[in-house]
C-alpha cells in the first residue's frame, strides 16, 4: 500500500470513527426524549420488547439498549412501571409516562424544537447577515 493509499484509509477510518462517535452522542441525547414521546403516543403501557419492536418499526435508525434509559427514567420520576405475569415467560415490567413525565416532555419538545431551529440554520447554505458592514 503507498503513503497515499495508506493516508486514504485512515482518513476514511477516522471519519467513520466520527460519524460513529457523533451519532452515539446524538441519539444519548435524544433517547429519553423518543422514549417518553411513543409512550405517549401509545396510550397504554408497553413493556420493553414492544417499545424495541415500536422503536425498530417506526426509526430509520438502531437506537441501542432501551432498558438502561427505561431504568434511569422511572428513577426519575418520568416513568411508572408495572410489573405483570406474563404467560409466555417471567413477569413483564410495563411502563407509562407519568404525569412528571408528560410536563417534561412538554417543555423538551419545546427546547427541541428551538435547537433544531438552531441547527437546520447552522447547516443549512443560508448566508448569515451581519449587522458589522454598517461602520
Amino acid at each position: 500500500m503507498t503513503k497515499n493509499n495508506t493516508s486514504s484509509a485512515n482518513a476514511e477510518e477516522t471519519l467513520e470513527l466520527q460519524n460513529k462517535k457523533f451519532r452515539k452522542e446524538l441519539n444519548a441525547g435524544t433517547s429519553a426524549l423518543i422514549l417518553l414521546s411513543l409512550l405517549r403516543k401509545a396510550g397504554k403501557p408497553l413493556y420493553g420488547y414492544e417499545i424495541s419492536k415500536l422503536l425498530e418499526k417506526n426509526a430509520s435508525d438502531k437506537q441501542g439498549a432501551i432498558y438502561p434509559v427505561l431504568r434511569n427514567m422511572v428513577s426519575k420520576g418520568l416513568l411508572e412501571v408495572d410489573v405483570k405475569p406474563s404467560d409466555s415467560g417471567p413477569p413483564r415490567k410495563y411502563f407509562s409516562i407519568s404525569p412528571l413525565g408528560r410536563t417534561v416532555l412538554q417543555e423538551w419538545i419545546k427546547i427541541w424544537a428551538e435547537t433544531k431551529n438552531i441547527v437546520d440554520f447552522s447547516i443549512s447554505e443560508t448566508p448569515i447577515k451581519s449587522d458589522q458592514g454598517n461602520d
